[in-house]
């Protein structure tokens, strides 16, 4: 199977015919050529004809057409669909940044015409290039060359300079399209716009969206692979309008359905700053056909980042993966749902170490914390019957930092003592897989001693909620309590895996089997070898 692959296709109604094929020879990135004639080798002395181009430039929903069907590849495909042969009739040459493998004709070719493509046409190949070619013996529809006129702007228009923006976080196949559209009408500069740290908050699981130099890096990436004709500049933006209230070279910005407004808002800004107003080109989301109930229902980044959770981040930190037992250090801030978690991964087979109950259990009367907590923080911490009270004991330790850390100091070094003895018991019992649940985990530093994390998330408001429903607190006291734990980001940075209690309990679980089933495998892999 190839890594990458470039389907010459001549007839897009041909895509959903050939995923098979596509699926069976092709793992990580498909380049698209799309050649709008019966057979390639008309074009080879005239490269692409000016008619073609306009045909194009007016019908650029087929290529959108493209991406909408091959969004449905599972496991998902790079798509990556070429426009520099077809925006510049004069270069018949494909280049792509990535050696391909091989070729997939939507039309029969004899070996001596395959190869002939192979070798005049493509810049960059393997030294073992090999083609499959498609026979398709039903009838196809023929492909439209008319074009539906959106909003008034003029589809066969090019601009100079055209500017569009988003967070573009995990390039899937909407933002594709969105990019392609804007690539087609732009003869000179393309700028794009990506939204920093600061406006990120308010988007579902923006702890898992990458950083803004990553996004940065893939979407140049991508569009020098499309068509590197261009001039491209992209940039991080701090607020939602970006360059685009005050940058006077700018004449088309592309948005989406859901953006438009915004759009029609850059231009009253640009207007009170005597600015010329940009045309607008909206671009159609696509439908998720494989979206669940608590996903959207569009192709989408949050629907990627929701299928993130349960998956391996990043490999274990501990590479010897055969020193046994094999430790999951289980964490997330308060009300974050661990104790469900680590309640499925008993039934699934691991030992459960317990740190929370661990502290509970040394701050009894007699065991080793007692006599030290109330040495540091006096007998007004203790109930009548002697017990230390832990609510008492909270306020004073989370309205003030250094007590905080005064009582950590005392309990931490106990608590992972006593939860190694736990584990060696575990593991003299037969476990092979031993969980170490711990709130305080990244804090105290105990993530080196375990081969991997998995972290518990919810929103801080969901947070918030569930700790006042189930503690009892005001919501000042709630978000102190959350606001001494590491932030979400934090607790994520650490993690292999992560895992969002957000929604229904089995959604949750679903979320839990998959990263067991990803490490039964990884083990298993480990033993074998």
């Amino acid at each position: 199977m190839a890594n990458t692959g470039l389907l010459v296709l001549t007839n897009p109604t041909k895509i959903t015919k050939l995923l098979p094929i596509i699926k069976e020879h092709v793992l990580k990135t498909l380049y698209i050529q799309y050649l709008p004639e019966k057979n390639i080798f008309l074009s080879r002395n005239h490269a692409f004809t000016n008619s073609q181009w306009k045909v194009l430039s007016s019908c650029a929903q087929t290529i959108s057409k493209i991406y909408t069907d091959t969004s449905t590849i599972f496991p998902p495909l790079d798509i990556r669909v070429l426009l520099t042969s077809i925006k510049n009739p004069n270069l018949s040459i494909i280049n792509t940044k990535k050696p391909v493998e091989i070729v997939i004709f939507d039309q029969v070719y004899s070996t001596k015409e395959a190869y002939t493509f192979i070798q005049d046409y493509l810049a960059n190949t393997s030294m073992s290039c090999n083609f499959v070619t498609f026979n398709d013996d039903q009838e196809v529809e023929k492909i439209s060359n008319t074009c539906i006129n959106k909003d008034g702007v003029n589809e066969e228009k090019i601009y100079k300079n055209v500017v569009l923006g988003g967070t573009f976080d995990r390039i899937h196949n909407g933002h594709k399209i969105f990019l392609t559209e804007a690539v087609l009408r732009c003869s000179e500069k393309l700028t794009v716009g990506v939204t920093d740290t600061n406006m990120l908050s308010g988007k579902l699981l923006w702890e898992l969206i990458e950083p803004c130099q990553t996004r940065i890096l893939n979407l140049k990436d991508f569009l020098e692979d499309i068509d590197s004709t261009l001039m491209y500049d992209v940039v991080p933006i701090n607020d939602m309008y970006g360059p685009t209230k005050s940058d006077p070279s700018f004449e088309m910005i592309v948005v989406s359905e859901e953006t438009k407004r915004g759009g029609d808002k850059v231009n009253e800004i640009r207007v009170k700053n005597n600015l010329n107003k940009l045309d607008i080109h909206i671009i159609k989301l696509i439908s998720d056909e494989n979206h669940r109930n608590h996903e959207e229902s569009k192709v989408s980044s949050s629907n990627h980042r929701i299928r993130l959770l349960g998956t391996r981040l990043r490999p274990p930190k501990i590479e010897n993966k055969s020193v046994k037992p094999y430790i999951i250090g289980l964490t997330g801030g308060i009300a974050s749902g661990k104790s469900s978690v680590a309640d499925k991964l008993e039934k699934l087979g691991a030992g459960l170490v317990n740190c929370d109950k661990i502290a509970h259990d040394l701050y009894l009367p007699g065991k080793k914390c007692f006599d030290a907590i109330v040495e540091n923080f006096g007998s007004t911490i203790l109930k009548p019957d002697g017990f230390i009270d832990r609510k008492v004991l909270g306020n004073i330790v989370f309205n003030n930092k250094e007590q905080l850390n005064k009582l950590n100091n005392i309990v931490w070094p106990i608590i992972l003592e006593e939860a190694k003895k736990q584990i060696n018991d575990f593991y003299a019992k037969g476990f092979d897989v031993i969980v170490m649940e711990a709130a305080v985990l990244i804090q105290a530093n105990w993530q080196h001693f375990c081969h991997e994390i998995w972290t518990c998330i919810i929103p801080q408001e969901e947070a918030i909620r569930r700790v006042i429903e189930r503690n009892g607190l005001t919501v000042d006291d709630a978000k102190l309590r959350i606001q001494a734990q590491p932030s979400n980001v934090e607790q994520v940075n650490e993690a292999n895996v992560v895992i969002c209690t957000l929604w229904s309990h089995d959604i949750t679980l679903e979320q839990v089997q998959k990263a067991w089933d990803e490490l039964m495998k990884l083990l298993s892999t480990q033993t074998k070898n």
